[in-house]
């Protein structure tokens, strides 16, 4: 194999470079042109030597950062992580299962929540968010739920928090999609306003830190304590400095931003995009847009921005999604070349088409593996679930628009196998 062919993902992600793609996708650094993560130098990949502290058991420079995440909000202990906001779901949901015997998960739940149950062999009803205001909840559940949204939907957590507890239970938020909630006035508010037991933050989906840098809140010192055992089982042992810099860089960016040049930029963009006749939904998370043509699919949508070489996080039949920059003095984001690549924009999509294979062969068989469109990643049919032909017209749906389904292969996979012995 010659060095060309060896080298393809750094030629592949280059390539993009070269091309000035722009980010309207996660990580929130936007190509780095959000924040300051230039500042960060390779030198800076470290390990546990003397001085740079132990993150699984920290007690010094690393505890010290810890302390500062913690005054995010009062009464909560926080917790670096490097593994990703599954590595805190695993590990909490393992921690919380030695101590409670069932869990309620709210609708549209990551595959990482069904993942840590399916390790921990642990009971769990899964509920519409309407259902809450009338189940049973009883004392010592755990109910987990994803707020924001990955579109960037809120409700009233503050209620179904109170309710929770009211009844003797606890609340594990998945609050991946909100690092950046409280970070200004037009923001949302997060769960841990409302007394979340547990919350979970991906600091690298809205701020400017590297992919993979999370963080854990926790009220109760001595879960804490149980959580970070299990961090400890699920974590690498060997954490990234690189990653634990930029999680330093991340909160000091929300702790000194400030907001009024994301406004306006966001003004100016939602202009520019109804100009093109662009219907934008606006989220309550101001840092999300949902788009939608009314003479054009998402997907053709979606393709008519990256024939701009424009990247949206993502596209479904609701729209297609963009998360915005948290735009600031002296960011590095092209802007004005945004404006000008959307004023030029062509809509002559073609029609999808389904490629590849066909499911047919699925009705009415156990899907051996999970099926899930990703992102976002909530499961559509779950590991052990008959796939129904209701599903099989969401998959094929899902394939004519080029959505992503994790586990659809394994399961032709296995009953092709099944069916030629």
């Amino acid at each position: 194999m010659i060095v060309g062919e060896m080298m393809e993902l750094y030629r592949k992600i280059t390539g993009m470079l070269d091309d000035e793609s722009i980010s309207m996708h996660v990580p929130g650094h936007k190509n780095n042109t959000i924040g300051a993560l230039s500042d960060i130098d390779w030198r800076y990949d470290m390990t546990e030597i003397e001085g740079l502290d132990d993150l699984h058991e920290p007690s010094g420079v690393l505890q010290r950062l810890n302390d500062r995440l913690s005054m995010k909000y009062k009464g909560y202990t926080a917790q670096m992580m490097v593994n990703g906001t599954t590595n805190g779901i695993l590990a909490t949901v393992y921690a919380l299962s030695k101590l409670h015997e069932r869990f309620i998960i709210i609708e549209g739940a990551h595959k990482s929540v069904y993942h840590a149950l399916d390790l921990a062999a642990a009971y769990h009803k899964s509920i519409t968010l309407g259902e809450c205001a009338s189940f049973p909840f009883e004392k010592g559940d755990v109910v987990v739920v994803t707020y924001p949204t990955y579109m960037g939907e809120c409700f009233d957590i503050e209620n179904m928090i109170a309710l929770v507890h009211s009844k003797g239970g606890l609340v594990v938020t998945d609050e991946a999609h909100g690092a950046h909630c409280d970070i200004a006035h037009g923001f949302p508010r997060s769960s841990m306003s409302y007394q979340s037991d547990v919350t979970i933050q991906s600091y690298h989906k809205m701020l400017p830190a590297l992919t993979m840098a999370s963080v854990v809140f926790t009220r109760d010192e001595m879960l804490h304590s149980s959580i970070m055992k299990y961090i400890d089982y699920f974590e690498t042992s060997s954490p990234s400095y690189l990653v634990m810099l930029s999680i330093e860089q991340a909160h000091a960016f929300y702790v000194d931003y400030h907001p009024a040049g994301f406004f306006e930029k966001r003004k100016v963009l939602i202009e520019a995009l109804r100009r093109r006749n662009i219907e934008v939904q606006i989220q309550d998370d101001p840092a999300k847009l949902l788009l939608l043509h009314p003479d054009i699919t998402s997907l053709s949508l979606a393709d008519a921005f990256i024939a701009q070489n424009i990247f949206p996080e993502m596209w479904s039949d609701e729209g297609v999604l963009f998360c915005l920059p948290l735009f600031h003095d002296g960011d590095r984001y092209p802007f004005h070349s945004l404006l000008e690549r959307i004023g030029v924009m062509d809509f002559n999509g073609s029609i999808p088409s389904l490629g590849g294979f066909s499911v047919d062969l699925l009705e009415s068989r156990i899907c051996i593996q999970s099926i899930i469109p990703y992102p976002p990643g909530v499961p559509l049919v779950h590991e052990g679930e008959v796939i129904t032909s209701e599903h099989l017209k969401s998959i094929t749906h899902y394939l004519r628009n080029r959505v992503r389904i994790e586990g659809i292969k394994s399961n032709i996979q296995h009953y092709k196998n099944e069916d030629d012995q």
